[in-house]
This record gives structure tokens, C-alpha cells and sequence, in this order.
């Protein structure tokens, strides 16, 4: 299955590489997803040539349940209708999970490709989706100039422990109801994201106001993908802003502090995603500070109705 990730990827240019450890990891802590009947993989001679996983959530701002499926075919397999397939299997195991847990507001079916994606993005529109939201994947050059962003007065950075942890993760949580789309996380995704490879308090930027956190960057890098890919890249992740610190320069300080951090490790670019219409300003303060975009995703939805 990660070869058919990878190697899809390296046919369409997207910058993406995975590990079987990775999966793996990502795999055990699944939520509202039963691999016994909620992936379906494709096999030609013995060999994996696609696959297509369905899972669900509701959102908490409109009570729509989104039935989302996601999955990749290996290039020697397209052609073929094998995405076409993927996706209407997708729909049907999707309806049979509404039946096994009913809900009754509104469902809508949902999936995303990168604009780069040209045949995923072809399944999905003659399936009949439509593009909902657009995201975007942005980097900067560390070797060019970085101003000064003093945190607000009485704001203080402090080295993060063990006992923080779960502090960070309720306060990304509130912070992040205010997203379009926004779930609340599970205990199952609590326990995936610190047990990741690439999960690094130490390199976290965590702006405390007394004993309340204020802002967070929660950085990282990843050895593996940075050698795979070729560059030396630390992601500026999981950022968010309490809401009585919006606007008053804390994402700005800690990001700026995050890049000279990385400039300091020897990294020579970092990285972001972001929603481009993300009602808190956030592209425009991600392209403030130099990032540029790299690259777009497209989320799809399809009514429910439709068949």
C-alpha cells in the first residue's frame, strides 16, 4: 500500500513520501473506520495496485456528517476505470454505514486531490463532485531575511514537559472550532499524534500567558521524507491563537522563532498547510512572513442524495 501512495505520488508530482511505519502507526488509532469491511484494496497478479479506505465525522458547526474516502491507484494500473471503481465502492460501503449508525441530520459524501492529482481529480468530477474548499501546502527559504516579532507584553515562551501535553492538545482543540469543518478529536487521535515518529516537544513554540497558553507552533521535521525527498525542511505545524490573542502578533512571534530555530539546525526551508480561506486571516499571515505556495488541494463533496 505505501509503494502505491509513493509511487503515485512521484508520477504526479506531489511532494508526499510514506513509511509502512507510518501507516502502521496511523492505522491503530483510527476513528469511526473498521478495517475489516472499510478498505478495499485492488490486486493484480498478487500485487497491490490500489486501494480505497472510507471513514466518517460530524461536523460541530453545521451537523452535517461527512462520509469521507480516500486512496490512491499505482500509475501501471490507471487507465483502466480502477479510480472510477474505488470511488462508487466508496459510496455504497458509505450508505451501508449510515444504516449501521443512523444519524439525522444531513450526510454529504467528501474526498480531496491535489490540483497536480489530474486522474483522482477526474474520478471524483465524473462521479459528479464539486470543489467545496481549497487548501494549500506553502514553504519559505530560510536564507531569506526574517524580521523581528516580539511577542505581546506579559507572553512568555516556556520549554515544554510530559505534563503539558495534554494542556497543548484542548488548547488546539478550542483554538481550532473556529476552522471550517472543525470535528472534535477523538481519545484515539489524541494518543495518535503523540505517539508519531516526527511528535517533538522540543522543538514546540508554546506562548504562555501565566498558566494559560495564549499561541502555539507545534514544530517538527521528518528525517526520513526530508532524505527521500531530497531537501532539509522543519514544518511550522499545528498553529493556532487563543481568541482573545488574535490579531495581536502571537502566531507572528512564534513562527518567526520557529524559523530561526530551524535556521539554527541546519534546515533550509520550512513548510505549512493552510486553508486559504481560513476565516482567521491566516494565508495572508503565512504569505506576510514569506511562505509561498507550493502546491493545492481541492476537497470534494457530493450530495448524499445523488446517485
Amino acid at each position: 500500500m505505501i509503494n502505491v501512495v509513493n509511487e503515485s505520488s512521484r508520477h504526479d508530482g506531489v511532494d508526499r513520501h510514506e513509511t509502512v511505519e507510518d501507516m502502521s502507526h496511523n492505522y491503530r488509532h483510527l476513528t469511526n473506520c473498521d478495517l475489516d469491511t472499510d478498505l478495499l484494496i485492488a490486486q493484480r497478479d498478487h500485487e497491490i495496485v490500489a486501494y480505497r479506505r472510507v471513514f466518517w465525522w460530524i461536523e460541530e458547526a453545521s451537523g452535517v456528517r461527512v462520509l469521507a474516502h480516500v486512496g490512491w491507484v499505482h500509475p501501471a494500473a490507471r487507465q483502466h476505470g480502477v479510480g472510477a471503481i474505488l470511488v462508487s465502492w466508496s459510496e455504497s460501503r458509505l450508505r451501508e454505514v449510515t444504516d449501521e449508525h443512523t444519524y439525522g441530520g444531513r450526510h454529504v459524501f467528501e474526498s480531496w486531490a491535489e490540483v497536480v492529482e489530474t486522474e483522482a481529480t477526474a474520478d471524483l468530477i465524473g462521479s459528479g463532485y464539486e470543489i467545496n474548499e481549497t487548501y494549500a501546502e506553502m514553504k519559505r527559504s530560510l536564507a531569506d531575511p526574517m524580521d523581528d516579532h516580539p511577542l505581546p507584553e506579559g507572553l512568555e515562551i516556556r520549554p515544554m514537559t510530559s505534563g503539558d501535553r495534554r494542556m497543548v492538545w484542548e488548547a488546539d482543540q478550542e483554538a481550532s472550532r473556529d476552522h471550517v469543518g472543525f470535528s472534535p478529536a477523538s481519545e484515539a487521535d489524541y494518543e495518535e499524534f503523540f505517539g508519531r515518529r516526527t511528535t517533538a516537544p522540543e522543538l514546540w513554540k508554546v506562548a504562555f500567558n501565566g498558566d494559560e497558553i495564549a499561541g502555539q507552533v507545534l514544530n517538527y521535521v521528518d528525517p526520513g521524507e526530508n532524505a527521500a525527498l531530497g531537501r532539509l525542511r522543519g514544518w511550522t505545524e499545528w498553529i493556532s491563537t487563543q481568541r482573545p490573542w488574535r490579531g495581536k502578533g502571537v502566531a507572528k512571534a512564534l513562527i518567526t522563532e520557529s524559523m530561526r530555530m530551524f535556521a539554527e539546525m541546519g534546515m533550509t526551508e520550512v513548510g505549512l498547510g493552510v486553508h486559504t480561506t481560513n476565516p482567521t486571516g491566516a494565508y495572508q499571515l503565512y504569505e506576510g512572513l514569506g511562505y509561498s505556495v507550493m502546491s493545492e488541494i481541492h476537497e470534494f463533496r457530493k450530495s448524499f442524495e445523488s446517485r
